[in-house]
């Protein structure tokens, strides 16, 4: 497990080896890396999530960002 600095965010980092056990269980998608990837709609509408995220240097993990929202966002 590594905490990963999330682009375009300095606030926030990620777990890059959390897997399905660190997510909502009911959550659809498939997940590598610590991000989960998904389609929404007619399946033509790809979204990504960071599953396990925390405040840099923080101790404890607290639920999802949305990565595909970070990346369009820019620096």
């Amino acid at each position: 497990m590594a905490w990963r600095a999330i682009p375009n965010n300095p606030e926030w980092e990620y777990d890059d080896a959390a897997t399905a056990n660190d997510t909502y269980s009911k959550t659809p998608g498939t997940i590598s890396g610590g991000i989960r990837t998904y389609t929404t709609g007619s399946f033509t509408n790809e979204r990504q999530t960071y599953i396990k995220c925390r405040k840099v240097n923080g101790s404890a993990s607290t639920g999802e960002l949305d990565k595909t929202y970070y990346d369009n966002r820019g620096s």
